[in-house]
């Protein structure tokens, strides 16, 4: 050790050997306003809670911060005055409660919502803490009275003086030692740092004065955090206490000193170099010489991750760190002969004094780290926590080969040393260091999450918990694009978020009590059934009808009508009129065409009028459906049940809707009114209304045919060729409030028709999914005056209730312009209305520009080569995110499926590779493979589905019997085997027979 070091010791030794007891660590005496802690002489000090940063961190972005930060901190540290404390912790002992801490609001919302999950908590709880860490970072901004100047300092003293015939207070906080000559300068210090962190895109928040002590009891006691503790502080109220030292002292009717309340248990030295403080045992040591080689922080995380266990850092740094240089360099002159690392102290403090007066601030750092483990009575305790330091000894000093001292002859002093806020002190001894240096090691790689909370739980690549929760009040819009290729993980992402929404208290909290969001689910195949499949069965019996799943078929039995109106409503509502022009604009435009005649929109929007017209029983010239018996069954039942009059040939059907209404059936009001509104075949006839000819009769297309003529053959075509849309509505969802349909059977591929089938299929979907979405109290004026009561607590709830859109597989829309518009419609209104958009798709070109303007989150999954290029541009991502797109998105893996979400947000743009860690419950319940699906649905139908995904989840931890099936496959087929097809169904079964058991048999 040079002779400089022995000197830094000694001073540090004498610096800390008269303290005694934890308290004596403290140099805290009171609050001042919500924010500010004052000190035992007058300096004030500030708690920063750091959540992190907002985007991606490499190479690049650490330059940029550290030559930012260099900048706007050499201010604050060219003299003697300022103090910053970088504290940052991470316990992954206390990851199982900090999970369970997070999971308390969603599992509160499943409880009001009698929705059975706790299989699903419980495996969380499990599992994620093996994946994720505890993670403390905050920063202490201290201003001390030598910044005062020598006028300051003596007004500070006649501020300070305790007025005559005051009683003493010697065991409470001396409110008279509050500067108020600081505060103002301290208060700027504060709010000009908060900005410097967010110009660099750290999120971070001053915290108030009792979660600020909190935060430090906290350090002190790590087996505390969490707990539910409060000081007792300044504009508290006051709790006499029994006098306890003369009739003078006015102690008894003040607040209780700090160091009281913060220190509830001492400190035992153990040995030279480890205590015990409350139940754990403790290590401290000190960065005795600064790092050869600069390194970020990242680096001493990764080495930490490979075996981790808990352990903090303290970074204290302060101005003018070359103050002392002057003593050291006449030391290291006198002992030059005798040692002759000194002559490279002489010479490194030479050059620092160049670099200082070249401009570059040079700093006092003094840099501490401890490491705690459980104290047990077996003596295993002690050996792990020597084990621990041991190891955190030998990371800090691979840390770009640093020098680390353990013996600092006081083991609690140097404990204290890496607690937050206690102090302005530390055992480590001062480095003169230059700014840019500290400001590269400090932690700024964290990722931010702007929720506290949320029923998603992604984690981050070193395993910080990354919460979220969509629909908050965090985002202006809520427009969401995925894309990957498959088996990326998307549709496993997508029914996260979707459960996510149904367990977030803002979605569910509603007028009459909590109730599920509505959710509605376009989908080609059966990607959202597992998701259905699990809130049903979390759901009681009598309730399992919120939450369908649907398989449509070109049947009778599936007919939907898109000219359905709301209850009595003779008239389709605007946004629904709007709706209905755009789907008759995909089915009147020809195969292979990507845009409409021109004149078709004219005229659709006419003949929609004038059909309406022609059914209303209100207008002078309407002709309304006559009501027949033995159409409609139900109908007649009720018609009979309420004796409803009607007159064969006279009587319509709205007479029908209006009466069973006023019966108070609306039910089979609503089923009446299927029969009064127009169907797509009644269009055929109002084509050729003189209302539309007169304007639209003389439109021609690009081939000589009357735009009148192609569309009623188009419409003649469809009503032919397609059942689901010959009838009347039979299928609707009901009282269903989370739907997923599948448009498997209907929405075919190959081209052509197939695509202009798909369109009008994902357009009917649309329709009867959503057809109420866009209803707000302004539609009310729409309403006809009897059914306004009906509909006005109807649309109330409605309007409180978060609506979700979803659309799957979108690159099937490609070739349908009028699907995309009518898509483009919904976002421009959602915002308005309420409603959440979603679209999935495989690429990126998938969704057009305007789609990706309004986009307010996107999420990559995968992508190839050009498709990171294009994104990149696209959402001007950094060089970081671009490579992270082409080269770590590589599917689901043991952390989970990694992702990289671009969000925007009120606050501003976060981007962020997160992973989506989910157990194997979650993951059997959400796998979309056809081999996953098909065991899963087999052992449903035996067990049920909460056993079912236990004993999947118990036999295949990773969420997959893929690897499995296709071993055994392959195994057959290497026996003579030889349709590969059949072979995977046979051992699929047996599959089902090994874990159903005897329930198999059954």
């Amino acid at each position: 050790m040079g002779i400089t070091s022995m000197f830094s010791s000694l001073m540090g030794a004498i610096g800390v050997g008269t303290k005694k007891d934890l308290a004596s660590f403290c140099f805290l005496e009171t609050a001042d306003g919500e924010n500010t802690l004052v000190a035992k002489d007058g300096s004030l000090a500030t708690i920063i809670r750091v959540d992190g940063i907002k985007q991606v961190m490499g190479s690049d972005e650490l330059n940029s911060i550290v030559n930012e930060m260099s900048l706007k901190m050499a201010p604050y540290l060219t003299q003697e005055g300022r103090a910053i404390q970088v504290w940052f912790a991470r316990d992954p002992d206390l990851s199982q409660q900090m999970v369970r801490d997070v999971l308390r609001t969603p599992r509160g919302v499943a409880d009001r919502l009698a929705l059975d999950l706790e299989d699903v908590f419980r495996e969380r709880e499990k599992n994620l803490p093996e994946h994720v860490v505890w993670e403390g970072f905050y920063i202490v901004l201290w201003t001390r009275l030598s910044i005062l100047t020598k006028r300051e300092v003596e007004a500070s003293k006649i501020e300070l003086k305790v007025p005559k015939l005051m009683p003493r207070i010697e065991d409470a906080q001396d409110p008279f030692r509050i500067g108020r000559v600081l505060r103002d300068g301290h208060y700027a210090f504060v709010k000009s740092f908060l900005s410097d962190l967010a110009g660099i895109q750290i999120r971070a928040e001053e915290i108030d004065t009792h979660e600020a002590l909190k935060i430090i009891k906290w350090s002190v006691y790590p087996d505390l955090v969490g707990a539910d503790w409060r000081a007792h502080l300044p504009g508290d109220p006051l709790r006499q206490r029994h006098p306890e030292i003369s009739d003078y002292d006015a102690s008894h009717l003040l607040w209780p000193r700090i160091q009281e309340q913060v220190f509830d248990r001492e400190a035992e030295r153990v040995n030279a170099r480890v205590i015990k403080v409350g139940g754990r045992f403790f290590a401290g040591m000190d960065m005795s010489q600064g790092p050869q080689l600069t390194q970020s922080f990242e680096s001493i995380i990764l080495r930490m991750m490979e075996d981790e266990f808990p352990w903090r850092v303290s970074f204290l740094i302060e101005g003018n760190g070359l103050k002392s240089a002057g003593i050291r360099k006449f030391l290291a002159s006198v002992f030059q002969i005798t040692n002759g690392d000194n002559r490279q102290v002489r010479e490194a403090i030479t050059a620092l004094m160049e670099d200082q007066a070249a401009g570059t601030t040079v700093t006092k750092t003094r840099i501490s780290f401890a490491t705690w483990a459980p104290v047990d009575d077996t003596g295993k305790g002690l050996a792990l926590i020597e084990a621990r330091a041991a190891k955190l000894q030998q990371v800090v000093q691979g840390w770009g080969n640093c020098g680390v001292s353990v013996l600092t002859g006081d083991p609690v002093a140097s404990v204290m040393s890496s607690a937050v806020g206690l102090d302005v002190a530390s055992t480590a001894p001062a480095g003169a260091v230059p700014l840019p240096e500290v400001v590269t090691m400090l932690p700024w790689n964290r990722d931010a999450s702007p929720w506290k909370a949320g029923s998603v739980l992604f984690m981050t690549p070193d395993k910080k918990l990354w919460p979220y929760q969509p629909g908050t009040s965090l985002q202006d819009t809520f427009i969401d694009l995925f894309f990957a290729p498959p088996g990326k993980g998307k549709s496993v992402l997508l029914n996260t978020m979707n459960l996510a929404l149904c367990l977030s208290t803002a979605s569910t909290a509603v007028s009459g009590g909590a109730m599920l969001p509505r959710i509605s689910i376009i989908d080609i195949g059966p990607s959202a059934s597992g998701m259905i499949s699990l809130l049903q069965e979390a759901l009681p019996v009598e309730r399992r009808h919120e939450v369908a799943y649907h398989r449509l078929r070109m049947t009778h039995h599936y007919a939907i009508n898109p000219f359905d109106t709301q209850l009595g409503c003779r008239y389709p509502l605007p946004l629904e009129r709007s709706f209905l022009v755009n789907f008759l604009t995909a089915l009147g435009t020809e195969v292979g065409e990507t845009k409409p005649p021109a004149g078709l929109v004219g005229i659709l929007g006419a003949a929609i009028d004038a059909v309406y017209e022609k059914y209303d029983d209100k207008h002078r010239k309407g002709q309304p459906k006559r009501y027949s018996e033995n159409v409609d069954h139900a109908v007649d039942r009720a018609v009979a049940r309420y004796n409803v009059p009607f007159q064969p040939g006279v009587t319509v059907w709205w007479d029908i809707v209006d009466a069973l209404y006023k019966a108070g059936d609306v039910h089979h009001a609503i089923l009446a009114q299927r029969h009064a509104v127009p169907r797509l075949e009644d269009m055929m006839a109002v084509l050729r209304d003189d209302q539309v000819m007169e304007i639209h009769g003389n439109a021609k297309t690009m081939t000589g045919e009357r735009v009148v003529d192609m569309c009623a053959r188009m419409i003649s075509t469809t009503v032919r060729e397609y059942a689901i849309m010959q009838r009347p509505t039979a299928f609707d969802i009901g009282d269903a409030r989370v739907v997923a349909l599948d448009l498997d059977e209907i929405a075919p591929k190959g081209g052509g028709p197939a695509d202009k089938q798909t369109a009008l299929m994902y357009m009917l979907a649309r329709f009867v999914l959503a057809r109420d979405y866009y209803m707000n109290p302004e539609i009310i004026s729409f309403i006809p005056q009897d059914y306004k009561t009906w509909h006005a607590p109807r649309i109330k709830r409605l309007r409180e209730t978060p609506k979700r859109l979803v659309y799957d597989e979108f690159h099937r829309t490609s070739n349908a312009a009028a699907v995309r518009a009518q898509v483009l419609v919904d976002m421009r209104e959602g915002r308005k209305w309420g409603v959440h958009i979603a679209l999935a798709s495989q690429l990126l070109k998938d969704f057009d520009d305007d789609m990706v303007d309004m986009a307010s989150g996107i999420w990559i999954l995968g992508a190839q080569d050009r498709a990171a290029d294009e994104a990149a541009q696209m959402f001007k991502l950094s060089p970081t995110a671009r490579d992270i797109i082409q080269y770590q998105l590589t599917g689901p893996g043991p952390k989970g499926a990694p992702f990289l979400a671009v969000l925007s947000l009120k606050e501003g743009k976060h981007e962020h590779l997160l992973y989506n860690t989910l157990g194997p419950t979650e993951i059997w319940a959400f796998s979309t493979s056809a081999e996953d699906t098909a065991l899963r649905g087999r052992l449903y139908d035996l067990l049920g589905p909460v056993e079912g995904r236990k004993v999947l989840a118990e036999r295949f931890k990773s969420g997959s019997a893929r690897k499995e099936i296709e071993r055994r496959v392959a195994k057959a087929m290497e026996r003579g085997g030889r349709n590969a097809s059949d072979i995977e169904q046979g051992i699929i079964e047996q599959l089902v027979k090994e874990l159903a058991g005897t329930k198999y048999a059954a």
